[in-house]
């Protein structure tokens, strides 16, 4: 009995400090490790507390300011890190996170490129020693920067349907677009194969394997042969652009990733001969060495970037402006995406510089048309037209750097230069996109940028009502392998050219004789 109440007294003591410490030790406003702002405490209101939302509020405040958050989530990710599963490369460690099966096909890996470049990763091995499956992870994210991440549409592999037989787009022909695109369900296929944390202090690095599909690709030359074909006075450009895996993936784990250039060089081989295609994978594969690629961030660098603007200057005939004319700029502590996505501590613990260019010597304005988005990311409508900066400076520490460009991705914007040459370029894109046309400022008089997720207009319209002389598909190969973003390019074309119903009388009127 005398242990019995010593044992009440202990629990009432501890459970009386706890309570204490969560109601009065030090809350933050920001966590360093998440790299984001916490849940602000509610201000009162009629309104919120008749409804709930103020006492909901207090709840998610109260959970996401808990005392020393920061040290409880290092250390617990720090305990889940041990029980990871892991492998050795030789001397190199790679955590795998959410790692599918998908193997290289070996037919494709044999493949001849049609690319000329001396790095091919199709040559990955069938099989490999490595982690038991998990299902993995979902298509790659095209996040609006500037909230946390937009949730995918596309379902994992493991949780894979029926898939919807769909012929291929025949390479080089001119056919409508009936005959050379194939409308595929939205669950066709999923893109990410997972992600892997490799190397150590400033040499870690986070990438997000690739899946792919050949009939996906395919049917991505074959939207833009139907722009080429429904606006044939049109400069039509197609610039896949690969990811971190294909320069990067230790050979430990290169049988979890499909090859990337086997799926450009497919885009490739189904253009029209009049469709433009652009190789980048050759350049960025040259400068490999080179910061060209974000360690914790699912984006390419700015640098990268300059590198593809200049192969598609070239392919335009157009002149470029040389690195040198422009200013660089540097955000330190800079930890991207792929820490929240991973959720592997190695990545938070080793932040970047995160570095960009802005052109000297070229007078721009830019104007936004910002989109108004619902819960669901759904367009619910338009804000007024406004100019804004085109570069955004962020400060050291933040995780949002990559919205230096244009602010995010939920807009159309439109970049009016001194450069009068008569060339007006669109660039449909994914948030990769985003960083490419800072460096054209010196190459087209307007450039014009339209997001794959968002754009509710019809494209046919704004490129008759703005003279645009070219179009760039420039989309991350997950982006160019997922239907979503071909069905959108497609939906763009007729998007708000819908025919109104005839009325009665003029459906009579129709059918006389």
């Amino acid at each position: 009995m005398k242990w019995s109440r010593f044992y009440i007294i202990i629990v009432a003591l501890v459970f009386t400090a706890l309570t204490a410490f969560l109601a009065f030790g030090p809350r933050k406003t920001y966590s360093d490790v998440e790299r984001r702002e916490l849940a602000a405490f509610p201000a009162f209101d009629t309104d919120s507390w008749t409804d709930g939302s103020y006492t909901a509020a207090i709840g998610s405040w109260f959970t996401d300011t808990v005392p020393f958050r920061d040290d409880i989530t290092t250390t617990a990710l720090a305990l889940r890190d041990t029980k990871g599963v892991r492998m050795k490369d030789g001397e190199e460690e790679i955590s795998f996170h959410n790692v599918g099966t998908l193997a290289v096909n070996a037919a494709e890996a044999e493949e001849e490129p049609l690319l000329k470049t001396e790095k091919d990763d199709s040559s990955a091995p069938a099989k490999a020693p490595g982690p038991t499956p998990k299902a993995p992870a979902a298509e790659e994210p095209g996040p609006e920067e500037e909230k946390a991440a937009e949730p995918s549409a596309t379902p994992t592999a493991a949780e894979e349907k029926p898939k919807r037989e769909v012929e291929a787009a025949p390479a080089h022909e001119n056919t409508t677009i009936s005959e050379n695109f194939a409308p595929i369900a939205e669950d066709f296929t999923a893109a990410s194969n997972g992600i892997i944390v490799t190397g150590s202090g400033e040499n870690t690095r986070a990438i997000m394997l690739y899946g792919g599909n050949k009939t996906v690709t395919a049917n991505y030359a074959g939207v833009a042969n139907h722009y080429k074909e429904l606006m044939p006075e049109l400069n039509v450009m197609v610039c896949v652009i690969p990811t971190a895996v294909s320069y990067y993936c230790p050979e430990g784990a290169a049988a979890y990733s499909g090859s990337q250039l086997v799926q450009i060089n497919n885009v490739i081989e189904h253009l029209r001969d009049d469709v433009i295609g652009i190789d980048i994978y050759s350049i960025l594969g040259e400068h490999r060495d080179e910061p060209i690629y974000l360690r914790t961030d699912h984006h390419w660098a700015p640098l990268g970037a300059y590198y593809a603007a200049s192969k598609i200057a070239e392919a335009a005939g157009l002149p470029f402006l040389d690195l040198s004319e422009y200013d660089e700029h540097v955000v330190h502590g800079y930890v991207g995406s792929m820490y929240m996505y991973s959720e592997d501590i190695r990545v938070s613990q080793n932040p970047e510089d995160f570095v960009y260019y802005t052109p000297r010597g070229v007078q721009y304005r830019t104007y936004y048309v910002n989109y108004i988005l619902d819960a669901n990311w759904s367009v619910a409508g338009e804000a007024e037209p406004k100019e804004g900066p085109f570069f955004l400076h962020y400060p050291d520490g933040s995780g949002g750097a990559y919205c230096t460009f244009m602010g995010g991705d939920a807009k159309i914007t439109r970049v009016v230069t001194d450069t009068k040459n008569g060339r007006k370029l669109i660039i449909l894109k994914d948030s990769f996109g985003n960083a490419i046309p800072g460096y054209l400022f010196g190459t087209y008089e307007e450039v014009h940028v339209i997001d794959s997720r968002y754009f509710t207009r019809n494209i046919q319209d704004y490129i008759e009502e703005y003279g645009i002389t070219d179009v760039l598909f420039a989309n991350n190969v997950f982006h160019a392998s997922t239907p979503a973003t071909i069905n959108a390019y497609e939906r763009y074309l007729t998007q708000g050219r819908e025919e109104e119903a005839p009325t009665e009388e003029e459906a009579v009127d129709a059918s006389a004789p």
